[in-house]
């Protein structure tokens, strides 16, 4: 102590200094030791067992077809299953009803589509309650009829939902056009494979169409191939703009391929596809238009699902000629193989036609349109079998024209339509009750089974006559 009271002032500070230092740094080491003891001795919390995870899916049924995908390889989901609903009565109007899974919510249910995946423009008006809703009360005379046309459509894809066949198809000599007509009636409404109430008959009537496809090296009938395969063709084209569900590119391909392939030198397809040119005196332009307008539909429509085919755009210039050659100008009518003649049925082929090749503002269309407006009528009474697939082509093509052809011609249809739909659902041969139409004079043995075919009569008419409701939705208008 003596010693350390004879230090210099200075070095007792230095002492007292370092003492300090070491005191607070042995605190403070034994203070962070007993904090990672702490971090890992600690006993465990115990955590109260939460439920059993939920058993894996059974696995699904092995067929002996070959499935549609109805998944992407990123995302894999189950079948929908279909819900049925009780058929309403012809007097009931059918509330709205609420959203199904659709194209703006789909990756929340069923998750069947690519990221970042969006309908085309054309077909947005068709993909919800909302937006149908909206496009009838602009185009189709306000939310009260809204009602009533919705529910006739309901009423409509109820029917074909029950009177489908157990494979898939609809119909019976006919099941590829009937199917594609039905399912392009479905499509109409937004209905695709996710529909909560209708994916499943959407699904079957694909496959079955698929199924077939890949049977006959992607053509899908042998009888009446010009106009089924075009019909059946344009359904597949349709649902997999809506979807793109993967599995339906090679068989679609396959089909607007041969469609393409198929086509007559100056535009025009021909019965059995046949692009020989065999009778130039009665066909000089190798094909007619009743024919070739279904497949310039089914054009237009890979077109818009984005389908690329070898001479698809060469092949809708080629059509568009031939549109254009049947016209004429004194009549303003569009002729079945030829310039001259015309009937009602043709004039809306060849509006329509123009319309989806891109030349709806051409001076044939708008004389066409304005000679429709004039000369055909939407009467019941009157009507005859042909009367449906008349009506149907002059409804789109008076939609698609708008202004007061559309005016006139909408409050026509809709209310003939509404008036004459069976309590079931369905529709007849117009002008009748009965769904086989009347047995002309003199037809051979032959014509039941080819015309009046009692399972494909009340589906041609039925879908022709409800995608004419569907019309205010189904496509954007070509004046928006």
């Amino acid at each position: 102590m003596t010693r350390f009271r004879s230090l210099p002032f200075y070095l007792v500070a230095v002492l007292l200094h370092v003492l300090f230092l070491l005191i607070f740094g042995t605190y403070t080491v034994s203070e962070k030791s007993a904090a990672v003891i702490t971090q890992f001795t600690a006993p465990e919390q115990k955590v109260a067992p939460g439920p059993p995870p939920p058993p894996p899916p059974p696995p699904p049924e092995q067929k002996k077809s070959t499935p549609v995908q109805t998944a992407t390889t990123k995302s894999m989901a189950p079948r929908p299953t279909m819900i049925a609903t009780p058929l309403p009565s012809a007097a009931m109007v059918i509330p709205v009803p609420a959203p199904v899974p659709q194209m703006a919510d789909m990756g929340k249910s069923l998750a069947i589509l690519p990221k970042n995946f969006a309908v085309s423009g054309v077909y947005a008006a068709r993909v919800s309650t909302q937006t149908r809703a909206g496009a009838i009360s602009r185009y189709g005379g306000g939310a009260t009829k809204a009602d009533q046309l919705e529910g006739a459509v309901y009423r409509a894809l109820n029917w074909l939902q029950k009177n489908q066949n157990e494979d898939g198809s609809w119909g019976g000599q006919r099941r590829a056009a009937m199917t594609g007509l039905a399912l392009l009636t479905f499509l109409a409404h937004g209905e695709t494979q996710t529909s909560k109430q209708y994916g499943e008959t959407v699904q079957k009537g694909v496959q079955w169409l698929m199924d077939t496809g890949r049977k006959n090296k992607n053509v899908f009938a042998t009888q009446n191939v010009e106009y089924q395969h075009a019909i059946a063709t344009y359904a597949l084209a349709e649902d997999y703009a809506l979807t793109q569900i993967g599995d339906l590119l090679t068989v679609l391909e396959g089909a607007v391929e041969k469609i393409v392939t198929s086509q007559s030198p100056p535009g025009a397809w021909e019965y059995g596809y046949n692009n020989k040119m065999t009778r130039p005196d009665e066909r000089p332009l190798g094909g007619d238009l009743s024919i070739s307008g279904w497949n310039i539909q089914a054009l237009k429509a890979a077109k818009n699902a984005g389908v690329k085919v070898k001479g698809l755009d060469e092949c809708m210039r080629k059509a568009l000629d031939f549109t254009k050659a049947v016209y004429d100008d004194k009549t303003h009518r569009f002729g079945y193989a030829k310039k001259g003649g015309g009937s009602d049925g043709l004039l809306g082929v060849g509006i329509l036609s123009m319309m989806f090749l891109g030349a709806g503002d051409s001076k044939e269309a708008r004389g066409a349109i304005r000679e429709a407006s004039a000369k055909v009528k939407c009467d019941w009474s009157k009507a005859k079998e042909g009367h449906s697939y008349i009506w149907y082509y002059i409804t789109q093509a008076m939609f698609q024209g708008g202004g007061s052809y559309w005016v006139s011609w909408n409050r026509e249809f809709r209310d003939t339509l509404l008036k004459n739909q069976m309590p079931d659902g369905h529709w007849t041969v117009p002008g009748s009750r009965d769904d086989v139409p009347v047995r002309p004079p003199n037809a051979d043995e032959k014509w039941h089974a080819q015309v009046g075919n009692p399972k494909d009569s009340p589906v041609y008419h039925t879908t022709m006559l409800c995608m004419m409701l569907e019309v205010y939705y189904r496509f954007l208008p070509t004046f928006k």
